[in-house]
């Protein structure tokens, strides 16, 4: 049988599956580590539904789900809050969306270039770099049952959550 099919069949679904896993430490630590990262770069606040709701319909506050990710090589568990980005309504969660991507152009003048002054090329990860995307609109979203936030509180986005446009 294929190590990768092993992998995919362990990991859960959504947050129930995730706590009744015979890996259910691994999913908490990789849920922990998750929203750790979004208290540290600041993503969101908590706020009274009734200040939301002055701000926003509440038709338009996002609804989240966690997704959960294995890796092998070496063995990693990870999660990842994500908001329901497609029920975003056009002028009241976002006015436009972008993606940062380069042409092919502009990468061929790149790797041209570097080819040309023997330039040695690096690549990088940044670690929650989707996180540190600043967001123009007021977008709210529904907390996740596991998430400490007062009854009757929403999340205020302060920056991009995944799957937000």
């Amino acid at each position: 049988m294929n190590s990768t099919h092993d992998i995919s069949q362990t990991v859960p679904t959504n947050y129930k599956e995730a706590l009744k896993s015979e890996e259910n430490e691994n999913w908490k630590s990789a849920m922990n580590d998750e929203m750790n990262s979004m208290r540290k770069e600041n993503v969101f606040l908590t706020v009274n539904i009734n200040t939301a709701l002055q701000e926003t319909p509440r038709e338009s506050i996002l609804r989240t789900k966690w997704v959960f990710v294995k890796k092998s090589k070496p063995e990693r568990y990870k999660a990842r809050l994500v908001a329901r980005g497609f029920r975003q309504i056009q002028g009241i969660n976002f006015d436009e969306t972008f993606a940062p991507t380069p042409t092919f152009n502009a990468l061929w003048l790149l790797f041209s270039t570097a080819s040309l002054m023997k330039w040695e090329i690096k690549t990088f990860n940044v670690k929650v770099a989707f996180l540190h995307s600043f967001i123009d609109k007021p977008v709210f979203v529904w907390p996740l049952q596991g998430m400490e936030v007062p009854v009757h509180h929403v999340l205020k986005l302060n920056k991009a959550l995944y799957g937000t446009k």
